[in-house]
């Protein structure tokens, strides 16, 4: 689950989706009603940022009872994803200045305050109930930037010699789930979230680092985690293999001598330094029995029995710039832009991840991704380019989702539509694939119904080049493909398009006004710590006329940044 600010709204809308579709897929089952017998178990989660979060939420929700959300205008739900990123994360808590009375240094521009109470109710395990397809011994990896770095020497202690030490601040963080029927025993490094021990201090450990993962840097507080010095070795940079089987040789941190153990480290966001962690995830299921050649899942769509769903509400769609003007003209504000764009890009470049999925088409990696054929429909006479994107979380630097309900509610309903489109469409293997074929009846009336039912077109790649020759539509009884999660019940019913929202100018006032007052507690506080009586007096008289002089040019740039969703 990729990093996504407000548009974490998408990410549970899918969630939600995906485990209505296996839970009415299981009740179909267990009902001996004719649909495809085989059996799935999700075995690991991984995410950063708002996908961080939404896979610490999955770990602890979907072992319990839920409803599925239909109807996006309803509240006081017991679904904790709508509950946390649709009816309760808002604008409106985030300028608040709770923060501040409690603190007397400012510690993120935004109030995060809200964050810390979501993360108590979403993260504090209830009532178990037990899914067929949720491993008893979940793994969940997040990813964080440690602004303390981990030490490692470039030529270890050689006496006499300059001593060269480099630092690594992409961090990870690891856990386990602990049912009656768990098996796995964790290492000393993996934080058990035992669910017979709600008061255990993994729990704690688990709120703060799915609120560290979030912490996006400067606008949300960072946090402080107690980490073991074990958890270190193997390295960061290396593979969730690596660190399990030991090959490579693992290398330790250069540690100075008197480090405290456990350390306290202070995290942002997972998404400066990973903000797409399938990684983890791929590893994980590569190394499980029997461990596949080479840590490589990529195999004919015939042999495939694990994979990886990513979820991406940003996919990035850069392009190279073949006519870049700031190449023979440049200057010092076009250089600024340039450098923290390829900061951040270099930051999140992982080209082991890139390896795996260049070399042709693959069965082990699928994508869920933000798509509306409804807008794009109404736009067609438009510039591709002027198209608004899909999700309305998205508009001010995705943090537009904050700002209104409405957008969030609607993004939540499009990954939900989204999802379904996905394992309606797309999520198949073929009849002869192991895991398909044993949950298919022998030649008959009854596979034929099944396959009436849940077959479904083999992908592009397939329909040119299989020896099945598959054409398009022409697609008969053998040549089609299998749902890998079958829609049953209320997850066959159609999901409608999702209407778009638009935000009004009351409720930009509204958000003005607040952004002022934020503006002015957090320059009090700053003020505060000044210690020239001169000028902390000369601050404070010129701060209201900042406030008036900046409120027009303010509002300007939200509608500017709202685009197509505001209206006056």
């Amino acid at each position: 689950m990729a990093g996504a600010i407000s548009a974490g709204a998408y990410t549970a809308g899918v969630l939600d989706f995906l485990t209505e579709a296996l839970d009415e897929w299981e009740k179909a089952k267990a009902g001996k009603q004719a649909v495809p017998m085989h059996d799935v178990s999700i075995e690991v989660l991984s995410g950063a940022s708002a996908g961080g979060m939404c896979a610490a939420i999955s770990a602890v929700m979907l072992n319990q009872e839920f409803e599925h959300i239909h109807d996006t205008t309803k509240t006081g739900t017991t679904n904790v994803f709508y509950e946390s990123w649709v009816n309760r994360i808002d604008i409106s808590e985030l300028l608040k200045t709770d923060d501040l009375v409690k603190n007397s240094q400012l510690s993120s521009l935004l109030d995060s305050t809200i964050i810390g109470k979501i993360a108590e109710v979403a993260l504090t395990p209830g009532t178990l109930k037990r899914r067929r397809y949720m491993s008893a011994d979940l793994r969940l990896y997040l990813s964080l930037t440690n602004l303390r770095g981990t030490p490692y020497s470039l030529n270890g202690t050689s006496p006499g010699s300059v001593e060269e030490t480099t630092f690594f601040y992409g961090d990870r963080i690891r856990f386990q789930t602990k049912l009656e029927e768990s098996e796995d025993e964790p290492d000393l490094n993996t934080h058990v979230l035992d669910f017979s021990n709600k008061s255990a201090l993994s729990w704690e450990t688990l709120r703060k680092a799915a609120m560290a993962t979030g912490a996006f840097p400067i606008f949300l507080a960072p946090r402080v985690l107690s980490r073991n010095l074990g958890e270190y070795t193997p390295p960061m940079w290396e593979s969730v293999t690596a660190a399990a089987t030991g090959n490579p040789p693992p290398i330790s941190p250069s540690f100075p001598n008197d480090t405290p153990d456990p350390l306290l480290t202070l995290n942002v966001d997972g998404g400066v330094t990973n903000n797409d962690p399938f990684i983890y995830a791929h590893d994980y299921l590569a190394r499980l029995d029997p461990p596949m050649e080479k840590n490589r899942m990529t195999v004919p769509a015939k042999d495939v029995d694990r994979l990886v769903i990513n979820i991406a509400p940003f996919p990035t769609k850069s392009a190279f710039d073949v006519t870049d003007g700031a190449v023979k003209a440049p200057d010092v504000f076009s250089l600024v832009g340039k450098l923290i764009a390829a900061l951040i890009s270099q930051s999140r470049f992982f080209g082991e991840g890139l390896t795996k999925i260049m070399n042709g088409p693959t069965f082990d990696l699928y994508v869920i991704a933000p798509s509306d054929e409804d807008l794009v429909d109404r736009c067609k006479d438009k510039d591709p380019e002027d198209i608004p994107p899909a999700l309305q979380c998205a508009t001010l630097g995705a943090f537009g989702g904050f700002f209104y309900r409405g957008f969030r509610a609607h993004d939540y309903a499009l990954g939900r539509r989204n999802c379904q489109r996905f394992l309606r469409e797309w999520f198949a293997l073929p009849q002869d694939n192991a895991l398909i074929a044993g949950g298919l009846p022998g030649p008959g009336e009854a596979r034929s119904g099944i396959i009436r039912e849940f077959g479904v077109l083999p992908p592009p790649p397939y329909k040119k080049s299989s020896s099945q020759a598959t054409v398009a539509m022409g697609a008969t009884e053998v040549s089609k493909w299998i749902q890998v999660i079958p829609l049953c019940g209320t997850a066959a019913e159609t999901i409608e398009p999702v209407k778009r929202v638009v935000m009004t100018g009351k409720m930009l006032d509204d958000i003005v006004d607040l952004i002022l007052q934020r503006f002015r507690a957090v320059v009090a506080l700053v003020l505060s710590n000044v210690q020239s009586r001169r000028l902390r007096w000369f601050l404070k008289v010129g701060q209201p006329v900042i406030r008036w002089l900046a409120r027009s040019p303010l509002r300007g740039v939200l509608v500017k940044g709202l685009g197509d969703s505001y209206r006056e």
